[in-house]
């Protein structure tokens, strides 16, 4: 174990330690939640979705070893609605479609490298200082940077990515959290650097409900697990075996 992490850090790391020395342990939610979900139930972290670090203001963020270039969320963030002047319902109006079980939705992933199959791209305008979401061409909606540059400071200064091997028995699977990395100080020039480089997306998940309103699951930033180091100033790769 490194010896160069003090305080929260460290007091998280000797926690995964000994997790790590429990050996593989049975998953206590199946799907793909589940590692994120067992790693914080034994580190005594209850589920929640605030906005707030997860451990003493440290964001932990865990995955599967076998799933490398898995998109995973870092954060969320809605558009600058006034500003743009529009809003979900319009957006999933103008730009959603109906799937095979008949319900309106857009549920998309969209990258800044290049179009996606449903013409959406993002830009990075360093001059105006936004993030743009368009669709064929058409600006749609954006994201001040200042915005999501708060997102960033406030939910990863300091972050735990927290890689897992995994078995099957009995059809249950079994994690063995045997890697860390380390990360402090994401910056937004390296997360704007990785969307242009369609490492980084922002993905739509909104639908029409029945009673025609608009439900959304958040406006994810999403980036891929290979990419992570590449977002922070400062990173510890840490091997607990």
């Amino acid at each position: 174990m490194p010896t160069n992490l003090e305080g929260n850090p460290k007091i998280l790391l000797e926690k995964i330690k000994e997790i790590y020395n429990e050996g593989w342990i049975k998953t206590k939610r199946k799907g793909d939640t589940g590692v994120g979900y067992t790693l914080e139930t034994k580190l005594g972290i209850p589920a929640n979705s605030k906005k707030a670090p997860d451990f003493r203001g440290i964001e932990i963020k865990s995955f599967r070893e076998r799933t490398k270039g898995k998109l995973v969320t870092l954060f969320s963030q809605v558009p600058n609605w006034k500003e743009s002047k529009t809003n979900r319902s319009e957006i999933l109006s103008n730009y959603g479609y109906e799937d095979q079980n008949k319900r309106f939705n857009l549920y998309c992933s969209v990258f800044g490298n290049e179009k996606n199959s449903l013409n959406w791209k993002l830009k990075v305008d360093r001059e105006n200082k936004k993030i743009l979401a368009i669709n064929s061409d058409n600006k749609v909606t954006f994201w001040n940077f200042d915005k999501i540059e708060k997102r960033i400071t406030e939910k990863h200064k300091e972050s735990f990515f927290v890689f897992a091997q995994t078995k099957v028995e009995n059809n249950f699977e079994y994690f063995l959290y045997n890697k860390v990395i380390y990360a402090t100080n994401a910056s937004l020039e390296n997360f704007l650097n990785l969307i242009e480089k369609g490492k980084v997306c922002q993905d739509f998940v909104m639908h029409k409900k029945d009673n025609g309103s608009t439900r959304d699951h958040g406006f994810l930033w999403r980036i891929r697990n290979t990419s992570i180091p590449h977002l922070f100033e400062n990173k510890n790769e840490i091997e607990l075996g």
